[in-house]
């Protein structure tokens, strides 16, 4: 399997709050069988450091050298004016330095986040939407059309809340989403708990699932 969205990396965000807590996050991340994990920690327009997320990331695959996975660097990055212009000077950490961006946006200002989207298309990126789900101002015809630009990603914890199953429901029954990710933080609430999501996956759209869990993506190809 593949985790292609959690905070493992340690000390830089809300995530990981010391090495040994990332060393036991990627032992939970194996035991889900996840062998490729990007680590995705956050960056906005106040937190560009992306020299320091290379070092720390140097540091824990040192650390980690005698696990059964690799580990990949990214970021995902919260939704700002000019970010693209950032982009461009190498200031964001891409997923393992591709042209793919793991991108999130505000949960209640309502944002324009398909026209945002083709505009990075234009300038030659491929974006990847951060837990669609959480949405709640988009609509069904706005998943389409956000689809048109970008990959589309779900956290695997939306599973487990019903709220999300209408919206989860025509996601996947349109196969408009090209992964599900644990975005884990730690090892408590935000733990890379599969379970719920494995277990519906396979029930109701067997025909996804490998798509949805293993298909190694060509950033890391």
């Amino acid at each position: 399997m593949i985790e292609m969205h959690c905070h493992i990396l340690p000390m830089v965000d809300d995530g990981a709050k010391d090495f040994d807590v990332s060393l036991e996050l990627i032992r939970k991340e194996i035991e889900e069988d996840n062998k490729i994990i990007v680590l995705t920690p956050h960056q906005n327009k106040n937190y560009l450091d992306k020299e320091l997320l290379e070092n720390r990331f140097i540091e824990l695959k040192e650390k980690a050298k005698d696990l059964d996975c690799k580990l990949y660097l990214g970021s995902e990055l919260y939704y700002y004016e000019r970010f693209i212009e950032d982009l461009d000077n190498g200031k964001i950490q891409t997923m393992n330095n591709s042209k793919y961006v793991l991108i999130e946006f505000s949960t209640t200002l309502e944002t324009a986040i398909a026209d945002i989207l083709y505009d990075m298309t234009i300038k030659g990126y491929k974006p990847i939407i951060a837990h669609i789900e959480r949405y709640d101002y988009l609509t069904f015809d706005d998943y389409k059309e956000i689809a048109k630009y970008a990959l589309i990603q779900v956290n695997a914890d939306a599973f487990k809340n019903k709220a999300n199953k209408k919206n989860l429901k025509f996601l996947l029954k349109n196969k408009l989403v090209t992964f599900i990710a644990s975005d884990c933080h730690d090892l408590n609430t935000r733990s890379c708990d599969y379970s719920v999501a494995k277990k519906v996956v396979m029930k109701k759209y067997k025909d996804q699932y490998d798509k949805l869990f293993n298909q190694v993506p060509e950033f890391i190809k």
